[in-house]
């Protein structure tokens, strides 16, 4: 199934067979993005805040979802080479290869120091080293830059520039 944004903030879920969508999220912040990584669904919302859900209920916390962050507000999210990128507002940019911290510490790791914010992030299949995956990134300034080894994002190493 997927998630669906409504204008007045609320979310649904929209099972794959067509069945009724169920609401997941009452609405009171606006989701800035969603993702699902090993089985949970990690959503980003307007007030600084991220949670993580093991079942696809409560995305803005309650029953078994945790805040797992609070602080900046989040660009973009994206889950590639195993682990999930999150975009901030300061302009950092960190990859989680666990699901946990992230916005840094534990395992978490920082891929981009520089100060463009970025608009966009995707994961690029079979365009990485030994064809793996590769990082797109969009940046608001200027520049989208392709990352073939989750490595700085905004350029240096092996990440090449696309415009």
């Amino acid at each position: 199934g997927s998630f669906r944004i409504e204008s007045n903030n609320q979310i649904f879920f929209v099972p794959a067979d067509g069945s009724n969508a169920v609401r997941v999220y009452d609405g009171s912040q606006r989701a800035l993005a969603i993702v699902r990584y090993n089985g949970a669904i990690y959503t980003a919302f307007s007030g600084g805040g991220i949670y993580r859900s093991p079942n696809g209920q409560n995305l803005g916390g309650g029953g078994n979802t945790p805040r797992i962050y609070l602080g900046q507000k989040v660009m973009a999210m994206t889950v590639c080479r195993g682990g999930i990128f999150t975009a901030f507002d300061k302009a950092g940019i960190y990859y989680s290869p666990d699901g946990q911290n992230p916005g840094g510490g534990g395992r978490t790791s920082r891929v981009y120091r520089g100060t463009q914010l970025v608009s966009r992030m995707l994961c690029q299949p079979g365009s990485g080293i030994n064809g793996t995956e590769s990082v797109i990134t969009t940046f608001s300034g200027a520049g989208v830059y392709q990352s073939p080894d989750g490595d700085n994002l905004g350029g240096g190493g092996n990440t090449r520039r696309l415009n």
